[in-house]
């Protein structure tokens, strides 16, 4: 009860701590960038900076920034107004529809009054949270600025990752901090210290999915810029690539490679494409080098490509639970307990035991909260496809390479979402709310308002054009 305790005290201690210095930094953002919302979206940005760690009921640390950085654009921003855009409606209407299936799975499987009242925050809350992102970071205005401010955040968030996961690959951290160990039976077991899971210290698979994310963009930025910037940004997006071919995430690192790859020879930039892969190359192959016991220095990766995969008997188990509960599903986060109490009907599998969750954004939701629920997010991710190639193709029409790669990033963290729970987790969400609200919309919806106008935002910049401090060059 004592150890209890002051394991409480230490939480809540660390987390005034971590809040104190959040609302100061983004603060210091604000300021130095002279736009308010910066500081804000630094803080949904910096999601998988905080470990992951339970607080209370459904609570994690890698909630806290998120909802800081939410919360203080409420207080500043004004209430959005609604969209006529037919597709950011889909989006919301979907939303609604698999809320609706959350609170009826909360219903209908919540164990005794104070377990479905927990159940049902969870269902109604982490939706309202990822909607408020979206909303108020697209009535942050001007668009411009509001562009380069994500886009600055996730490419300086995924250096971090990087820098940090390099350095716990090579070195070593203290109690082998931003590193997960080796599955069994892989061939990294053994071999190498760890995969790179970074600061957020859940899984690999989610690091490399933040990557995926931050990647394209580092490069787009890279792209966009000129001189010294331009090659800082590459070294940078180098860092990425290393530190993803470090989590051994096989689809992250086929996703994360195509995207760069894809978006360099569609804006022809081959001479950039050819050092970013010769730096990420000698880069990676010098790590493993160092730190890894292999016969040919980089056998590794192609080597981890012929392990085995379980994604398989995970989708049969989730189809199979989603069918045998077509109504409500088996309840939010319950998946992988109703798989261990009956190990003889979900565990085992024609392609293998299913060890895990359903690792696909649509059978997890139909796993927990029924064929509703799967129809409603299987929705969602077409709206969301959609509105991602919408983004790309302003951006091909404006000659914006920000755009552009936003829409494809959209599109590549929707596609790994068929191999990885990410919509269930705080920190990957919140970085997908923050690019639909920040991109999702056409201009002609968000262009602020002429000053003095009635409803004009009080972020409009008066005396900063789009070459002023934070703007787009």
């Amino acid at each position: 009860m004592v150890d209890t305790t002051v394991w409480h005290l230490v939480l809540g201690a660390w987390g005034v701590a971590l809040l104190a210095a959040a609302i100061l930094g983004a603060r210091i953002i604000s300021r130095r960038t002279s736009w308010e919302p910066a500081g804000s979206i630094a803080l949904i940005a910096a999601a998988p900076v905080v470990p992951r760690i339970p607080l209370v009921a459904s609570l994690t640390a890698d909630d806290l920034l998120p909802l800081l950085g939410v919360g203080l654009l409420v207080l500043r921003t004004p209430f959005p107004r609604p969209t006529a855009d037919r597709w950011a409606r889909g989006a919301l209407l979907a939303v609604g529809l698999a809320t609706i299936a959350r609170i009826a799975s909360g219903l209908a499987n919540g164990d005794g009054p104070e377990g479905t009242l927990l159940i049902l925050i969870q269902a109604v809350a982490r939706p309202v949270v990822l909607l408020g992102i979206v909303a108020y970071v697209a009535a942050s205005l001007p668009e411009d600025r509001r562009h380069r401010a994500i886009v600055l955040a996730l490419a300086t968030v995924g250096t971090y990752e990087a820098v940090f996961g390099l350095i716990a690959f090579t070195v070593g951290l203290p109690g082998g901090a931003g590193l997960q160990g080796a599955r069994a039976y892989t061939t990294v077991e053994g071999m190498c210290p760890g995969l790179i899971s970074g600061t957020l210290g859940l899984s690999a698979n989610h690091m490399g999915a933040m990557f995926v994310l931050s990647l394209p963009l580092t490069v787009a930025l890279a792209v966009r810029e000129q001189g010294r910037a331009r090659w800082l940004w590459l070294l940078a997006a180098s860092g990425q690539i290393a530190a993803l071919l470090l989590t051994f995430t096989r689809s992250s690192i086929l996703l994360g490679i195509i995207l760069v790859a894809a978006f360099l020879i569609y804006e022809r930039k081959f001479a950039m494409l050819a050092a970013l892969t010769t730096a990420a190359t000698v880069l990676a192959i010098s790590v493993t080098s160092f730190a890894c016991t292999f016969d040919t220095p980089g056998s590794v990766f192609p080597e981890r490509f012929s392990d085995g995969n379980d994604r398989l008997a995970l989708w049969w188990s989730a189809g199979r639970m989603m069918l045998d509960h077509p109504i409500s599903g088996v309840g939010l986060g319950l998946m992988l307990d109703v798989v261990r109490e009956n190990p003889d009907r979900y565990g085992d599998t024609p392609f293998g035991p299913a060890t895990s969750s359903a690792h696909n954004t649509i059978l997890l939701a139909g796993a927990e909260t029924g064929v509703p629920g799967a129809l409603a997010v299987a929705a969602l991710n077409i709206v969301l496809a959609v509105i991602a190639l919408r983004c790309a193709r302003r951006g091909r029409a404006r000659g914006d390479p920000l755009l552009v790669a936003v829409g494809m990033v959209m599109v590549g963290y929707l596609v790994q979402g068929m191999v990885n729970n990410l919509f269930s987790i705080p920190a990957t969400s919140s970085l997908l709310a923050l690019l639909v609200g920040g991109f999702a919309l056409p201009r002609a919806e968000r262009e602020p308002e002429p000053a003095g106008r009635a409803g004009a935002s009080p972020y409009t910049p008066t005396a900063v054009n789009d070459t002023g401090a934070g703007g787009d060059r």
